[in-house]
């Protein structure tokens, strides 16, 4: 254990005069514990103080109220235990999805501890609440403001909250329906992937999807399908490439993307009767593995990968990703980097996302050279007792005929120890982030402004190698 101070306010009064508005990251508010403890197990979170917020009035309220439109709303407290929403007969008759929805989530001792507070102001990126609320088209109140959920979730891990503000509930307006499926990752529960749907009176429909790697999303192709007829022969509109994700050891994006339109149908069906049509069979030509485009190389069966265009040639893209000041001036959160022969370095990295911080010491040795066209990346880091990361990242660098480099990548990365028991779906998650921060870096070290990069796409996803690899080796 770190030394710590704990407060248990009586009063909301109380706990905000507790709560420092400079947040220089030490403090925390305890809800139901069941993120911040266990992060603060593995040493990702270590606050020098805690407020927790049981004995806090009024936070566990659940009621019908008038909203400030004037129409009736249904008002969830912060401190609303997952269990405690779906034996409500309050929120059963309001929004039955949202029951439905807590009802769902992980086990029941998880249940009887976690609260929505918690899980919004957590925000993980395979938590259900987050989609229920952004499905719902809710808004989050806090001590200081109302934030609507469009603007609330900001990401991997973050939200709009600032410095010592606190959630004090969520106002739900009324809805014609909403429903939440989730399809499972078997140990953790968390969602593999999750998606609610929600559709008012007045025709407007709200879909979000969870899971898919970079945070609670919406789903417009799915929106604008359903908006015009709500039904399932409304669906087949979707584009298949409306919706990305990233891929993990779990699922790859592709899969995941598919999930989520098995999931929509799903919903819609539940929502309106309608009978989900059964899959045609396969046909015997159909049946057998699928084969690669021609102008494609052979890929392991497991790890992930892409490719990324950069406004430079390959000569002096290379130099720059080997030379450790780039590389050091690139990487978010790099504290060192040292070079300590041709082919190898040693790099001190730590990143830090919501109340997680881990930072790693890393040795990586460059195998395989061939300049300017191609090389192997092979990492060990270490983190203490919280375990290591090892693996292989191949690079290989194809000139463009207008003077730029088309970078393809293959990564493989192999958790053990105690950071196995969360990091693997933290560092899938957070890898996005990191690699558009580091590639709008690299791209300037290179002398290219960042708007002449290429957006990021699920095929063009380069731009999370060294960020990713960097990211799993933090302390």
């Amino acid at each position: 254990m770190n030394k710590l101070d704990f407060h248990r306010p009586a009063s909301l009064a109380e706990a905000l005069a507790l709560m420092p508005a400079s947040g220089d990251g030490g403090q925390a508010w305890l809800a139901g514990g069941q993120s911040l403890l266990a992060a603060m197990k593995l040493g990702m979170a270590k606050p020098s103080l805690l407020v927790d917020l049981q004995d806090v009035p009024g936070l566990c309220d659940i009621r019908v109220e008038t909203g400030p439109d004037g129409a009736p709303a249904l008002w969830i407290g912060a401190m609303a235990t997952h269990a405690s929403v779906a034996a409500s007969e309050t929120v059963r008759t309001f929004v039955p999805g949202l029951a439905a929805l807590a009802g769902g989530i992980a086990d029941a001792q998880v249940r009887a501890m976690g609260t929505i507070g918690g899980s919004l102001a957590h925000n993980d990126p395979a938590a259900c609440w987050p989609a229920g609320v952004l499905a719902a088209g809710a808004t989050i109140v806090t001590s200081q403001r109302e934030i609507v959920a469009d603007a609330y979730f900001q990401g991997l891990y973050t939200t709009a909250l600032e410095a010592g503000e606190l959630i004090v509930g969520v106002r739900f307006p009324r809805l014609q329906g909403l429903h939440y499926l989730k399809f499972e990752q078997p140990a953790s529960r968390f969602a593999l992937v999750g998606l609610a749907v929600a559709h008012s009176g007045a025709g407007q429909v709200r879909v979000a999807v969870t899971g898919l790697g970079m945070g609670i999303v919406r789903w417009p192709g799915a929106e604008q399908a359903l908006c015009g007829h709500f039904g399932l022969p409304a669906l087949s509109a979707i584009a298949p490439e409306s919706l990305q994700a990233l891929g993990d050891l779990h699922a790859s994006g592709a899969y995941r993307c598919h999930l989520a339109g098995v999931l929509v149908r799903r919903c819609v069906a539940a929502l309106t009767g309608e009978a989900l049509p059964r899959p045609a069979p396969l046909e015997p030509s159909a049946v057998g593995p699928v084969p690669a485009p021609p102008d494609t190389e052979a890929t392991p069966k497991d790890g992930f990968g892409g490719r990324q265009l950069l406004a430079a040639p390959p000569p002096q893209v290379w130099q720059a990703i080997l030379d450790a000041q780039n590389l050091q001036a690139s990487i978010p959160g790099c504290e060192a980097l040292v070079q300590r022969s041709p082919t190898a370095y040693e790099a001190t990295v730590k990143v830090g996302l919501g109340p997680l911080s881990v930072r790693f010491q890393s040795d990586v040795t460059l195998r395989d050279l061939q300049p300017p066209h191609a090389l192997t990346m092979v990492f060990v880091g270490q983190a203490g007792a919280l375990g290591c990361g090892q693996g292989t990242a191949r690079v290989r660098f194809e000139p463009t005929g207008d003077g730029g480099t088309m970078l393809h990548w293959w990564v493989q990365v192999q958790l053990s120890g105690r950071l196995a028991q969360f990091g693997n779906r933290l560092v899938e998650a957070s890898s996005r982030k990191l690699s558009e921060e580091f590639f709008e870096r690299f791209g300037r070290v290179l002398g290219v402004p960042a708007g002449h990069l290429p957006p990021p796409s699920p095929w063009h996803r380069l731009q999370r190698l060294l960020a990713r690899w960097f990211s799993l080796f933090r302390k």
